[in-house]
This record gives C-alpha cells, sequence and structure tokens, in this order.
C-alpha cells in the first residue's frame, strides 16, 4: 500500500514521524520521506503485503539490534508501524543527492546526462571504501548476500561510498531469502538448482570482485567473444556464470576476450593487480577459499594511489610499481621516472603532481585516510620537488649533510636524496629511484 501524505508512522524508541513525500519504489515495497516530531527527516521503506512476512520483521528487527557495522551502511535505525495497517517498514537515514548509483559510471554521466569526471584517485578511494566497508560487515559474523550495482552509490567527486538496501543482509550461512542478483552471484549459487548453497563471507567476496572489476575495468569479468554467442537466456546464464565460467583475461584460455576498453584497462595497470583479478577469476572461480580477501582489494588500492605518475608530456596518470626504474606512458609513449621516491615503512610512493602521504602511510588499518603532506613541484624550475606539511602538528627533518629542523604546519622542504622526515611514529625516506632500497630502514 501506498502511504498517504501526512500519515503518522510509529518509529518505536525513535518517536513518530510524518509520510512527507514519496521518494521511489521497488518490488519489495516503497520508499517515503518521513519528518520525526524533532524535525529531522528520514527515509522509510515500507514493505508490500506479500514481502512483510514474520521472517522478514524478525530478521529486520535483528539488524536493527546489532546496529550498523559501519556509518557507510544506510543501516535500519528502527522498525516502523502505521496504525491499522498489517504491513510494516523500517527507517534509515536519507542518502544525500550528490551520492550516484554506481552503474553511473559505466555510463560516464551523471543523473542529468552530463559527463562524469571522476579521477583514478577517486576510483581507488571508491574500491578502498567499499572493501573496508565489506571486512567490516563480515566481521561481525554478518555477509550482504546481494553485493551488486542497484545497492552501492558513490560520490564521484572524491570516491565515498553509501552502501543501501541492508536489509538483504543476513547472518553468514543463515538463510536463502536472498541468493543474489545474476551476474554478481557466485558461481556455486548459480549452478545449485536445489538451493542449498547459500551466501556467505566466500559468496560475497566473490561478488565484491565483480563490483571492483567493473569500477576499474569498465566491464563484466566473465563476459567476453564467448559470452557474446547464443540468447541470453536461463541456459546461457547458467553455463557462463555457474557450471562453466571463464574469466575474460585468462592467462592460458584465450576465447572469452573482452571488449576493446576493458583490454585497455588492463593494460594500464600494473602486474600486482592484475595478478589479484587472476585469483579471484581463474583459482577462485574454483574454490571459494582462494578468493581476494577484503585486505588485500585495500592493499591494491594503496598500492595503485602510491605509484599514480602524470606523463610531462600529456597528462595522463599511469602507474609505477617497486622495481621499476621508468614507465612507459600508456598514451603516447613518453618514458618517465619518477625524480623520487617515499619510503614509509613497507610502502614506497612515487613522487608526482598528486602524491600524498596519509595517515594510512603512518599506520596500518586506517579506515579513511587523511591528507598529512602534499608534494610540490617548483613553478619555476620544474626538476625541483617539495614537500608541504598540510597536517597541524610539526615536523622533524635532517639533510643528508647532518642539518635538523623543525618544519611547521603550511611550511614545504625541497626534497633532496638521503632526507629523513619523522612524521609522528614513521620515518619517510627520501631517495632516487634505483638507489639502494635499505635507505629505507636506515
Amino acid at each position: 500500500m501506498v502511504l498517504a501524505e501526512g500519515v503518522e508512522v510509529d518509529l518505536g524508541p525513535l518517536g513518530r514521524a510524518r509520510v512527507t513525500s514519496l521518494l521511489g519504489q521497488g518490488g519489495q515495497g516503497y520508499v517515503f520521506e518521513v519528518r520525526r516530531d524533532s524535525g529531522e527527516s528520514l527515509a522509510l521503506k515500507w514493505y508490500k503485503p506479500e514481502s512483510a512476512t514474520a521472517q522478514q520483521y524478525d530478521e529486520m528487527q535483528q539488524l536493527v539490534e546489532i546496529g550498523p557495522p559501519h556509518q557507510r551502511f544506510l543501516w535500519p535505525l528502527s522498525m516502523a508501524r502505521v496504525a491499522s495497517e498489517p504491513s510494516f517498514g523500517y527507517v534509515m537515514h536519507l542518502r544525500h543527492p550528490r551520492y550516484l548509483e554506481l552503474s553511473y559510471l559505466l555510463l560516464n554521466a551523471d543523473r542529468d546526462g552530463n559527463p562524469l569526471d571522476v579521477s583514478f584517485a577517486a576510483i581507488f578511494e571508491l574500491c578502498r571504501q567499499l572493501s573496508y566497508s565489506f571486512l567490516r560487515l563480515h566481521a561481525r559474523g554478518l555477509c550482504y548476500r546481494d553485493i551488486s550495482f542497484g545497492n552501492v552509490f558513490f560520490d564521484p567527486a572524491g570516491g565515498d561510498v553509501l552502501i543501501c538496501d541492508n536489509d538483504n543482509v543476513g547472518i553468514d550461512n543463515g538463510t536463502g531469502r536472498v541468493l543474489g542478483t545474476p551476474y554478481f552471484m557466485a558461481p556455486e549459487v548459480v549452478r545449485d538448482t536445489t538451493y542449498r548453497t547459500l551466501p556467505n563471507t566466500d559468496t560475497d567476496r566473490h561478488s565484491l570482485a565483480v563490483l571492483l572489476f567493473y569500477t576499474l575495468f569498465l566491464g563484466h569479468p566473465l563476459e567476453g567473444a564467448r559470452t557474446d554467442a547464443g540468447v541470453r537466456d536461463a541456459h546461457w546464464l547458467m553455463k557462463h556464470f555457474g557450471t562453466d565460467p571463464l574469466f575474460c583475461l585468462h592467462p592460458e584460455r584465450a576465447e572469452n576476450r573482452p571488449t576493446d576498453i576493458v583490454r585497455q584497462y588492463w593494460r594500464i595497470y600494473p602486474q600486482f593487480l592484475r595478478d589479484l583479478f587472476v585469483q579471484a577469476f581463474v583459482e577462485g572461480l574454483e574454490r571459494p577459499s582462494a578468493r581476494v580477501t577484503e585486505g588485500q582489494w585495500i592493499k591494491a588500492m594503496d598500492r595503485l594511489r602510491d605509484g599514480m605518475l602524470t606523463c610531462p608530456q600529456c597528462g595522463t596518470t599511469n602507474f609505477w610499481s617497486p622495481g621499476q626504474d621508468t614507465v612507459e606512458c600508456w598514451h603516447d609513449r613518453t618514458v618517465m621516472q619518477p625524480p623520487f621516491l617515499l619510503a614509509v615503512g613497507r610502502r614506497t610512493v612515487a613522487v608526482g603532481p598528486q602524491t600524498t602521504i596519509r595517515t594510512d602511510h603512518l599506520m596500518s588499518g586506517v579506515d579513511h585516510p587523511t591528507v598529512l603532506g602534499q608534494v610540490r613541484q617548483h613553478p619555476d624550475a620544474p626538476e625541483r620537488w617539495g614537500l608541504h606539511n598540510a597536517s597541524d602538528f610539526s615536523w622533524s627533518v635532517v639533510y643528508p649533510g647532518g642539518q635538523q629542523f623543525q618544519l611547521q604546519p603550511d611550511r614545504t622542504i625541497e626534497l633532496v636524496a638521503g632526507a629523513r622526515i619523522q612524521i609522528r611514529d614513521a620515518t619517510v625516506h627520501v631517495r632516487r629511484p634505483g638507489a639502494a632500497t635499505a635507505a629505507a630502514g636506515a
């Protein structure tokens, strides 16, 4: 039933609210905006009668009691009832309009059809936040069960993520009420016609890898020349996504090669990222326990950020990896080399116009890294580079000749090979590419 404007809704411990407008509807029910007596607006998901089962109520009440694993989940805050109505719903925080459904990334357009301008840094932040959020969910003994485009929203400006439709969430291996979305479901779920293989952390990891592949390569990892043949019916779906899936960039089998755009991005990204996707969609298809974990994806996104280099000729973003002396621009073939490397613990950061030192460089397990230092290029002498203190505390600096001083906030030092910069408990070692890596342990 569609609730009329002005209808009073009982939110239990949150008090009462009134319906102000209909925001949308789906297969299970409707989403309304409601306003509490305090003036706060919330989103109300109201189930259609056929979806308003006792099991659904009990599961939603359990999620309310468990509480959100992370603030990025638009989590159920309380159950909702309307007098004399047999159905029910739940309320959650409203989604800010700056967040777009992830499918808009593939369209490269916003809701109005305007082109999107999403940077590589924003893409990596999006992937990192997704991975970290599901890491937190799984650590609670929960699984999402339906990771797909429709349930993830992102801010194109910086990559911030919101995860919606959390009534999909359940106890790991707890129920088969939600099996997932076609194309995102793990093969063992698709091919089990008895419906006994239930969603769990391992099936979530397959779905997450599909979503990350879409985000980074703009295509599906199991679609290519082989899947283009035939009618897309139930038999086609079962074969290519259940009983006989084949990674489109399989290192030994070439019969399912993808579109040109997927292959282009495959060449752009460094080998360590390609290796992870081979693990996810070759070994991981057959052995769920071999799938890439959320922690591995987080580290990969950090490495991608650390290795970003801007081509001096065309301005295109390229990627350097430890062990490489030079990088050839994928766009215009310019050969480039980072002028300096910043070694921080086990991390090595290539210096370039996009380089930052963040809180995740100083300690592991950081969720939403903040920028502490920014690399700057001298406007009149491009061969000279500096590191700007963007934090609110001083850094200790030691130059190779023994000169020591404190770098105050909002000041910049010139980068010199052999310099050591102390930021909190971490030491940043400045060196040239090709120099002995032992300097990082000095």
